[in-house]
């Protein structure tokens, strides 16, 4: 819970930064301002933050408790109520024009604080859809958050309605001290990033007088730890896809049909496995074309981040990493790009039991993670062309695309942007935030910056 404070403050710190006459002017201004506003910044908010501790943590826990799963239809329902709390939320706080906004898909939460003439505008970016669960695996139902050793355990707790309810908080805790803000500020919350963001690019550029701003900060993202503030330069792209092998119309009897039937699970088998070499790289023919080298200025930034395989390994549990040797994990995990098997089908699995049978069917997802300027398209296309040539003898496939794919992005250290968000996690901090990259993906956030220009 004091991470969300803190994070808070970050929030109010960078704002007031943002706002600050001359801070363009030069670095060693820039760096001085970060110093002199932040102490009084949080000692000013701090009181206001701490008495509403209790009552911020009820309403983060209520938020968590909406199942806004937006990949599945039938929790349509939870992420309308989902997008109406927010507004409600934002409304309670003194922004009365929150309201919801119409895309081809789910609801945009919009709303803005526009009483700063003279000022920069921050947009403020957040996802209030989750993924899905499978419960078997929670020690609590997912969508009933508890709280344990200090930590909140729920889905979307982290990903991403912490990095929303933070963003509310901080706005909360300036507008009911101040009653106004430093600068003017626009808030901007989807409910389609976890399914790839597939109507927000359109859904910006229908939208591009009202959403027009200086800066636009995301709020899904991550620190390296607790202590140590971060960052992040780059994201991945992302491709999905799924699908089936059918061998026959019905499971066979494997005493009365075995030794001369197709088995389905087998054929996906011998698919999947020639997706990739010994090495465990990807195996598909062009999927490496466009994958540009690892830069000098990428690995030296690498070099400064502390990694600890045997930690990682501690926290999933594993007894090995892997990965082509020729790069290390860190450089596999965010520059290099990744083909996943996230999921299998097929014959018997029930719990119990044992049937005797030729499965008829099977089934597999995919997940690639995209770097440089590979596009999902045109992975999707080598990986179903090479499904395709691997489809052993008597079986027959099909596919199931996803709509969008995320694009791999890179951000610029040489904007004001870079150096506001450096200064204010230096100044909360007392240290320099380290610069690094990220794995996952944001399908949002190269819409920013081709649509929006920031």
């Amino acid at each position: 819970m004091k991470n969300l404070n803190k994070t808070a403050y970050l929030i109010i710190i960078g704002l007031t930064l943002c706002g600050i006459p001359k801070i363009h002017a030069q670095k060693t201004i820039v760096k001085n301002e970060s110093k002199k506003h932040a102490k009084p910044l949080q000692n000013s908010y701090e009181k206001y933050i701490d008495a509403n501790n209790d009552a911020h943590l009820k309403e983060f826990l209520e938020l968590i408790s909406i199942p806004s799963i937006s990949s599945i239809p039938a929790y349509k329902k939870d992420i309308e109520k989902t997008a109406s709390w927010l507004v409600n939320k934002l409304q309670s706080i003194g922004i009365n024009n929150a309201k919801q906004l119409a895309t081809e898909g789910n609801p945009v939460v919009y709303a803005n604080w526009n009483e700063a003439p003279g000022k920069p505008t921050v947009l403020i970016y957040g996802h209030y859809d989750v993924q899905p669960v499978k419960e078997s695996e929670w020690n609590n139902p997912p969508f009933t958050p508890i709280i344990l050793d200090g930590k909140i355990y729920g889905r979307g707790a982290s990903d991403d309605k912490s990095g929303i309810i933070t963003a509310i908080c901080a706005i909360e805790a300036i507008l009911r001290t101040d009653g106004k803000l430093p600068v003017n500020v626009k808030f901007l919350f989807e409910g389609e990033e976890e399914i790839g963001s597939p109507n927000f690019k359109k859904f910006l550029e229908k939208n591009k007088e009202l959403l027009k701003t200086d800066f636009a900060v995301t709020g899904d993202d991550i620190q390296y730890s607790e202590t140590d503030p971060a960052i992040t330069l780059s994201l991945r792209g992302a491709a999905q896809l799924e699908f089936s092998v059918k061998t026959a119309n019905t499971d066979a009897h494997s005493g009365q049909f075995g030794g001369k039937t197709p088995n389905a699970v087998l054929a996906m088998s011998q698919i999947i496995s020639s997706l990739y070499d010994k090495v465990g790289n990807v195996a598909v023919e062009g999927f490496y074309n466009k994958v540009l080298p690892i830069t000098t200025t990428q690995k030296e930034m690498i070099k400064r981040i502390p990694y600890d395989a045997a930690t990682d390994m501690k926290i999933l549990g594993t007894t090995a990493e892997v990965g082509d040797p020729a790069f290390s994990p860190q450089e596999r995990m965010w520059y290099r790009p990744t083909l996943e098997i996230i999921g299998m089908q097929g014959g018997y699995t029930a719990a119990e039991g044992h049937s005797n049978i030729i499965p008829s069917h099977a089934m597999a997802r995919i997940t690639c993670r995209l770097v440089n300027n590979q596009t999902g398209q045109e992975i999707v296309d080598l990986i179903v062309k090479h499904i395709n040539k691997n489809c052993p003898v008597g079986a027959t496939l099909s596919f199931k695309f996803k709509t969008g794919y995320a694009s791999p992005m890179q951000y610029p250290t040489d904007t004001k942007g870079f150096q506001y968000v450096s200064d204010a996690l230096t100044a909360l901090y007392g240290k320099q935030p380290l610069q690094m990259a990220a794995g996952g993906s944001g399908g949002a956030m190269l819409s920013f910056k081709e649509t929006l220009g920031v």
